[in-house]
């Protein structure tokens, strides 16, 4: 078990139990992103994220109302009390004054490249020196750090083409109109299985000891702290009975985080 798991786990006991009362309703926002959200077979909504919601609901009696949104539209509508919590969501200063994290996934991000490309930029720094050098992201999603640092640079040079959703970085990044996408590792591995271009194409960590942490994001503003250290109980038991471990393999299969 990852040493964050341990320590959330740690703190459960200490949570004691909740009293009975009236959960919710309250919105969740979810947006569409690879093995998380995403479309099956049969045209219904299905991924990690979704389990999740459902058993933090089974297991807590709150009454969670599902939403699909775009991710830079959900934030807004937390901003504005539209909408109470989201999920898979990464902690940023500014996004801790709207919400409560409780983190239940972890991962790494990615700049996947041609291999021509990838072997001249090897990191950050080469990247920014190759000024004709272009990135696609897509927009309001959370970077680790170091990539963030990057692609704050790259945007002050006007080199930042950000896009809505993945399925579009994918898509242009694919039709050449980039030089590189940032991808997570679950979109990564998603990808090259569904499209073996894609495990063509080389993936670099720019900051490999970074890793980005997805949580459930509550609304400070809209959820009691009651109802929020209820959900976050769930959590817990979640990760310590194997639960979303076993969401994980259900979306994932065997997919390996490695480029």
């Amino acid at each position: 078990m990852r040493s964050w798991i341990a320590a959330l786990a740690a703190t459960a006991a200490c949570l004691g139990a909740m009293p009975a009362h009236a959960c919710g309703p309250y919105t969740v926002g979810l947006y569409e992103y690879s093995s998380l959200y995403y479309r099956d077979a049969q045209g219904h909504w299905a991924g990690i994220d979704k389990d999740v919601v459902e058993e933090v609901a089974r297991r807590t009696g709150c009454k969670l109302e599902l939403r699909t949104e775009s991710r830079i539209r959900i934030w807004a509508q937390i901003a504005s009390g539209q909408m109470d919590m989201t999920v898979s969501a990464l902690q940023t200063k500014e996004r801790e004054l709207l919400v409560e994290f409780i983190p239940y996934i972890e991962s790494r991000q990615f700049v996947v490249l041609r291999p021509a490309l990838a072997a001249a930029l090897t990191s950050p720094a080469a990247f920014l020196a190759d000024r004709q050098r272009r990135v696609i992201v897509v927009r309001g999603y959370a970077f680790t750090p170091t990539l963030e640092s990057w692609l704050t640079t790259m945007r002050v040079q006007g080199r930042v083409d950000e896009v809505p959703d993945q399925t579009t970085a994918m898509r242009i990044f694919k039709a050449g109109r980039g030089d590189a996408v940032v991808l997570g590792a679950h979109s990564l591995a998603t990808a090259r299985r569904a499209d073996p271009v894609f495990g063509t194409y080389t993936a670099l960590s720019y900051a490999p000891q970074e890793r980005s942490i997805g949580a459930l994001a509550l609304s400070r503003d809209r959820i009691p702290q009651a109802d929020r250290d209820l959900m976050r109980r769930a959590v817990e038991e979640m990760l310590r009975d194997g639960t979303i471990d076993a969401y994980k393999k259900r979306h994932l299969g065997d997919l390996s985080e490695t480029p």
